[in-house]
């Protein structure tokens, strides 16, 4: 069994998943009805920039939860016990679903994304090269947040006993760990997005090689 026909049992997994219709359809209507409460922000910050800074916590979250709940269960089930005595690499089990889990929120992130750029668009709100800077920024940022989150997710799911401990380090643990991906914005380094990038390619590289290293050892 190869990667790719893992990856694509779990996208079609996730896809189904009333998590992932929540997600898809919730974050778009909360960037949405949060900026509209906030006058402030309707006229410093146009939606479609203040929409990759909203998902890059809300959807880094959720990816990080899905990993290790659906790892912890899975486990508990003796899912993976079943998986490994036929010739699947090992390896293959865990990355499958860290990149499932990570398209599934990218592409809830980028509808978000699109939602707040066609709602600028119609409010006649500025698009220009300045709010485009922006949103690479902002997206950058984001990005980096759900890698380092994802992979730290992954490797709380492989080592967690239970889901409520799982769940504590995620929302304890994980929102720590990815804010090093805003240091260059907040230190204002330039350019902010590739620093960005270049943190969470680091970290989320480290957390993904201890969690291939656990699961290697794993006792199924």
């Amino acid at each position: 069994m190869s990667f790719a026909i893992l990856f694509a049992d779990e996208l079609r997994g996730f896809l189904k998943s009333r998590v992932m219709l929540v997600l898809w359809i919730g974050m778009p209507a909360v960037a949405v009805l949060i900026h509209a409460l906030q006058p402030d922000l309707q006229g410093q910050l146009p939606l479609a920039v203040f929409s990759t800074m909203l998902v890059s916590g809300i959807g880094s979250t959720v990816a990080a939860v899905m990993l290790s709940v659906g790892m912890i269960h899975e486990r508990a089930r003796g899912v993976y016990a079943l998986f490994l005595v036929r010739p699947v690499p090992r390896r293959s089990i865990p990355l499958a679903k860290l990149a499932a889990v990570v398209a599934c929120v990218t592409a809830a992130a980028a509808l978000t994304v699109a939602v707040g750029w066609g709602y600028d668009v119609l409010a006649g709100r500025p698009t220009g090269a300045d709010t485009l800077a922006a949103i690479g920024t902002s997206a950058a940022t984001g990005i980096s947040t759900i890698a380092i989150t994802s992979a730290a997710g992954l490797l709380i799911g492989i080592l967690a006993p239970s889901v409520l401990v799982g769940v504590i380090l995620v929302i304890y643990g994980t929102n720590g760990v990815s804010a090093l991906g805003w240091i260059p914005v907040m230190l204002k380094l330039e350019p902010a997005w590739a620093f960005s990038l270049a943190i969470a390619a680091v970290l989320a590289s480290v957390l993904l090689a201890a969690s291939l290293a656990a699961f290697e050892r794993k006792q199924f």
